[in-house]
């Protein structure tokens, strides 16, 4: 998945995956031993992370439910916690360094899309069901 930040014209990740299972959250980015600019995981739900048993430093950016960002922690060292974030629905994980180099502030508007070249020339959003949670189709 691609993940755009609408607000700044910005990529926060090209190579993202979806973690909407208890066990896919809980599992991260656990395995991934070095994080390379556009590769990340989305947590979701979540609102609060821990970085036990990561390698290096990561990026946080806490997405309201309308992908609206609501903070940012930059190079969170690994064994940290980051408590529960008021108003945040999702997680994006990133490299160190990506929420600096895509300009990346609070208020702007995240875009997390499957596709960048559909038949309209637009990117298709990821449509969320209920819950707040990607459903599998696109918008």
């Amino acid at each position: 998945m691609y993940v755009i930040n609408r607000t700044r014209g910005t990529y926060l990740g090209v190579n993202i995956k979806v973690a909407n299972s208890f066990r896919a959250r809980l599992i991260g980015l656990y395995f991934n031993r070095h994080l390379h600019f556009g590769d990340g995981v989305w947590l979701i739900p979540t609102n609060s992370i821990q970085t036990i048993g990561l390698h290096t430093p990561i990026d946080l950016v806490f997405l309201d439910i309308r992908l609206r960002v609501v903070r940012l922690c930059e190079r969170v060292r690994p064994g940290r916690v980051v408590w529960r974030v008021a108003g945040a629905h999702s997680t994006l994980e990133v490299a160190a360094g990506v929420i600096r180099s895509s300009e990346t502030q609070v208020g702007d508007q995240v875009e997390i899309v499957d596709d960048l070249s559909p038949l309209d020339g637009e990117p298709a959003a990821v449509k969320m069901d209920g819950r707040g949670a990607p459903d599998g189709s696109l918008g």
